[in-house]
C-alpha cells in the first residue's frame, strides 16, 4: 500500500515537473512572442518615424530650393546683384542654400520671335529633420526678357474694352487675368495672347459680359478665329477647346503659363528707404531734380537758357493745377549736356498724391542719342516725340500723360482744348489705378493707359513703342474720368514697334522680365538604414 502510495507520488511530481516544464515553456514562448511583437512594433515604429521625418525633411528642403529662386528672381528684376548664398526659415529651423550659375549666359529667340538672355543656375540644399534627411539639387535656367518685346505687359489683371475698332500688333501678356472685349472690333494681331489667370469676355468691374467682336490670330497663320462669350475660360471644355480653335496664340493658367517678375516701384524711386538711391536715379548720366540739373557724381551743371523751366498745367482728372519741370531736348540736344548713357532721372521734392507736380518733355521730334528718362512721378510728353531720325526711346514714370502738338497750356477747370494728329515713338512703363477685386471704378483699361488731356474727337494719336504696367501709380492717384472736360479719345493708331525686337534697338536701361524654368530635379533621399 505504501509502495503503491510512493509510486503514486512518483508519477504526480514527474506530472507536476512536466506540468511545471511545459508552463516555463509556454511562458517562455509567449515572452518570445511578445518580444518580438514589440521588437517589430519598434522596428515599424522607427520606419514610420524615420519616413515621416525624411518626408519632412524633403518638403522642407523643396521650400527652401523654392524661396531661394524667388529671392534670385526678385533681385534679378529689381537689378540687384543675386546672392548665391543664403538661409530659409521655414517653421522653427532654418536651412542653408547654395546658388551657383553654370557656364555664360546666352541670347536666343524662341518660336514667338522673343529674343532673351538666359543663364543656367544651380541651386542646392540639404535639411536634416530628426532622424530624416534629403538634399535637393534643382538646376533652373533664368531668362531675361526684355519688357519692351511685348506690346502689352501687365503686372496684374490686364482689361481691354476699346469703343472703337482696335487692332493688337504685338504679344500680349498678364500677370493675372485678361478681360477683353470692344465696342466696335478687336483685332488681336499676334501669335501670343497669354495670361497667368484667366482669359475672360467679360469686364472686370461690373462683372457683365462684353460687348463686340473679338478676333483672335490663328498660330501661324493668317486666319483669325472669334472668342465669343461662351468660350472664354469659364467653358468647361476651354483648356483643349483654345489649343484647338487658337493653336497655341491663346494660353492662360490652365495651359500653364507661369508668372513673369518684372521690377518694383523701388526701382523708380529716387531714394529707399535707407537714403540710398534707386537703380535708376544711381545710375543715371543727368540728374533733374527741382529743376537743377547734376551730372552722376552729384555736380551742378550749368544748361542753355530755357532748357530746363517751370510751367503750370490743369490736370482734369487730377483737378488740379500742377507745377511741371519742363525738359526741352531739342535744347538738351545740343547742350552738350546729354548724357552719354542716355539715362536721364527727373523728380520734384514737392509732388505728392495731394499736388501731383510732374515732368514734362517738350521740342522732343529727334534725339540726340537713344534716351530712357525716368521719374517717380508724373510725366507729360508734349507733340510730336522722336518722330525724326527714330532712335530708342523711353518714358518710366508714375504716370504718362500725352499733350498733342495742339497743346498751349490754355486748359482750365471748364474747357476742354481741341488736339490735333500727333506722333509719339516711344515705349513707356506707367503706372496706373486699377479696377479693385470684386468689381467697381473702371480702370479706364488698356486703351486708357497712356492718359490724354484734350479734344481728342477725329484726331489721331499715333503710337509705335510698347505698352507696359507694372505697378499702380503713386502720385496721380484719380481714378480714371471720360468726358466733360476732362479728355475725349483719339482715334489709336497704336502698335508695337517691330524694331525693339532688336537687342541693339532697345532704350538704354530697358528692364527685364524674368522667369525660372526647370531642367532637372534631384532629390537626393537615402534609403531606410534598417
Amino acid at each position: 500500500m505504501e509502495r503503491k502510495r510512493a509510486t503514486d507520488d512518483g508519477l504526480n511530481g514527474r506530472k507536476s515537473g512536466v506540468a511545471l516544464l511545459l508552463g516555463v515553456l509556454i511562458s517562455l514562448t509567449l515572452l518570445l512572442t511578445v518580444a518580438a511583437a514589440v521588437s517589430m512594433t519598434l522596428v515599424k515604429g522607427k520606419e514610420a518615424q524615420y519616413s515621416l521625418d525624411r518626408t519632412r525633411a524633403l518638403s522642407a528642403a523643396e521650400g527652401v530650393t523654392e524661396s531661394a529662386q524667388k529671392r534670385i528672381l526678385d533681385q534679378i528684376s529689381n537689378f540687384e546683384t543675386p546672392e548665391l548664398s543664403g538661409s530659409v526659415s521655414l517653421g522653427e529651423g532654418s536651412y542653408p542654400y547654395t546658388i551657383a550659375p553654370i557656364g555664360s549666359s546666352f541670347t536666343q529667340t524662341d518660336a514667338d520671335g522673343v529674343t532673351r538672355t538666359v543663364q543656367h543656375y544651380e541651386i542646392s540644399t540639404s535639411v536634416q529633420v530628426g532622424d530624416g534627411y534629403a538634399a535637393v539639387t534643382r538646376v533652373v535656367d533664368l531668362s531675361l526678357t526684355p519688357l519692351f518685346q511685348f506690346m502689352i505687359f501687365y503686372d496684374d489683371d490686364l482689361e481691354i474694352l476699346p469703343g472703337p475698332n482696335m487692332t493688337l500688333g504685338g504679344r500680349v501678356h498678364a500677370n493675372g487675368s485678361i478681360y477683353v472685349g470692344s465696342g466696335a472690333t478687336l483685332t488681336v494681331d499676334t501669335d501670343y495672347f497669354r495670361s497667368t489667370g484667366d482669359i475672360l469676355r467679360k469686364r472686370k468691374n461690373d462683372n457683365s459680359e462684353s460687348t463686340g467682336t473679338v478676333n483672335i490670330k490663328v498660330q501661324g497663320q493668317s486666319t483669325y478665329e472669334a472668342m465669343d462669350n461662351l468660350h472664354d475660360a469659364e467653358f468647361t471644355e476651354w483648356t483643349t477647346y483654345a489649343l484647338d480653335t487658337w493653336q497655341g496664340t491663346v494660353q492662360d493658367g490652365s495651359h500653364g503659363v507661369k508668372e513673369v517678375a518684372a521690377p518694383d516701384l523701388k526701382t523708380i524711386q529716387a531714394f529707399q528707404p535707407d537714403g540710398s538711391k534707386g537703380f535708376y536715379h544711381a545710375h543715371a548720366g543727368l540728374v533733374i531734380a527741382n529743376n537743377q540739373a547734376y551730372d552722376q557724381d552729384g555736380n551742378l551743371l550749368s544748361l542753355p537758357a530755357g532748357t530746363i523751366v517751370e510751367k503750370s498745367l490743369w490736370d482734369g482728372r487730377e483737378k488740379k493745377t500742377v507745377m511741371v519741370t519742363e525738359i526741352n531736348v531739342g535744347l538738351l540736344n545740343t547742350s552738350g549736356r546729354f548724357p552719354e548713357n542716355g539715362l536721364i532721372y527727373a523728380y520734384r521734392t514737392d509732388a505728392s498724391s495731394t499736388q501731383p507736380n510732374g515732368i514734362r518733355l517738350t521740342n522732343g521730334t529727334q534725339l540726340l542719342r537713344p534716351m530712357t528718362l525716368v521719374s517717380e512721378d508724373p510725366v507729360y510728353v508734349r507733340g510730336d516725340f522722336n518722330t525724326v531720325n527714330k532712335k530708342g526711346a523711353a518714358v518710366i514714370a508714375d504716370a504718362v500723360n500725352l499733350l498733342s502738338n495742339a497743346w498751349n497750356d490754355t486748359k482750365t477747370s471748364s474747357s476742354l482744348p481741341a488736339a490735333t494728329n500727333t506722333t509719339y515713338n516711344l515705349a513707356f512703363v506707367s503706372g496706373n489705378v486699377r479696377t479693385p477685386d470684386g468689381g467697381g471704378n473702371y480702370s479706364g483699361g488698356f486703351e486708357n493707359l497712356p492718359r490724354f488731356h484734350e479734344n481728342w474727337t477725329g484726331k489721331t494719336a499715333k503710337i509705335r513703342g510698347s505698352f507696359i504696367n507694372i505697378f499702380e501709380s503713386q502720385i496721380a492717384k484719380k481714378p480714371w474720368v471720360y468726358g466733360g472736360n476732362v479728355y475725349t479719345a483719339p482715334v489709336r493708331d497704336w502698335a508695337y514697334d517691330p524694331a525693339l525686337n532688336d537687342l541693339a534697338n532697345l532704350p538704354p536701361f530697358t528692364p527685364n522680365a524674368v522667369y525660372f524654368q526647370r531642367v532637372l530635379w534631384d532629390d537626393g533621399l537615402p534609403l531606410p538604414l534598417f
